[in-house]
């Protein structure tokens, strides 16, 4: 029971991130196209600022406890370093790069990750799960390789991205368990450093004329709802990454992508070739495997640990005239 209650938090997790992921890239659109809301570093801000005030709310309800972290630590200080600063250097990439070219490099992100893992945690792919790792990246790059261009300065800020956002996926999952404590709790730690990072970089990114920006009701009111949708967005992308894995949050963005690609198809118009989408259709399936096989991994794992938690063993040392004793050793 405990196997099928791991399970489906896993999955419950996933899927959060995975339905607020959709329906924040759509409210964003709305934003960015009909609000004329064009500064994206600042949404994030804004984003943020929701996010922390969100968590706020939850600590005040008493949904989990603060953590004591050590501001000069190194590990904390590069974690929000990277929250800060991943997210501005992935929206420029996005606006210097076209839409193929930003995924082709978001699929640089994925071998990146699991090198960190290996180099940092001894960590390792079995071969079903590398396999359909494959399939998800060449799925990916058979649906994006029709749309590829690039500035030179786009090429610059998605060669810096793509190592900043691997380590940022694999660090916070470290920090969460060097500091033993929940999602929420870490989420309100990090989160007024990566503020103060984010606004330091925003002017780096953003347009001028922000100050200009006309705050009507209807602009409120989309722009408010990008926040609270940004905020289900955190908070279940890192509930992905520390309870689940990195690479899961990575390959879960890339089925993400070809969801929104179907999205923007029946209710933007836009407009994708077969190819593309037979691409995307097939990161779907891809994903799926993965998912089936990780899941099916961890049930194996939890399921030898179990049998393994207690050693018969002979203690020849404390023999007496009785015989020796029989200890019972828990790992």
């Amino acid at each position: 029971m405990g196997v099928d209650n791991r399970r489906a938090k896993d999955l419950s997790y996933l899927a959060f991130n995975f339905f607020s992921t959709i329906a924040v890239t759509f409210i964003n659109k709305i934003c960015f196209s009909r609000v004329e809301f064009g500064f994206p570093a600042a949404l994030c801000n804004i984003h943020f600022l929701v996010t922390w005030v969100g968590v706020e709310m939850l600590r005040r309800c008493g949904m989990f406890e603060t953590v004591k972290v050590r501001v000069t630590d190194r590990n904390f200080l590069l974690i929000c370093f990277l929250v800060g600063v991943v997210t501005p250097l992935n929206n420029t990439s996005l606006k210097l790069n076209s839409v193929g070219f930003y995924q082709i490099f978001k699929l640089l992100v994925t071998p990146v990750v699991v090198l960190l893992e290996y180099l940092w945690d001894r960590k390792t792919l079995s071969t079903a799960r590398a396999l359909c790792l494959m399939g998800v990246c060449g799925f990916v790059l058979f649906s994006s390789k029709s749309d590829v261009s690039f500035s030179p300065y786009g090429m610059i800020c998605a060669s810096l991205w793509v190592p900043l956002a691997a380590a940022y996926k694999v660090q916070w999952g470290r920090v969460r368990k060097q500091y033993n404590t929940t999602t929420l709790a870490l989420m309100y730690a990090v989160l007024p450093y990566a503020i103060v990072v984010q606004a330091l970089v925003s002017p780096l990114v953003d347009p001028p004329g922000i100050l200009e920006f006309v705050w009507t009701p209807n602009a409120i009111m989309w722009i408010g709802l990008s926040g609270i949708a940004a905020f289900l967005v955190n908070f279940s992308g890192f509930l992905v990454m520390g309870n689940i894995g990195a690479l899961a949050h990575v390959l879960l963005g890339q089925v993400k992508t070809a969801v929104i690609m179907f999205g923007a198809f029946f209710l933007f118009a836009s407009t994708y070739s077969e190819m593309q989408l037979l691409g995307a259709a097939g990161a779907v399936v891809m994903i799926v495997f993965y998912t089936h096989v990780t899941l099916r991994e961890k049930e194996g794992e939890k399921t030898r640990a179990k049998d393994d938690t207690t050693l018969p063993l002979i203690d020849d040392s404390a023999a007496s005239t009785n015989g020796p004793k029989v200890v019972q050793l828990t790992k």
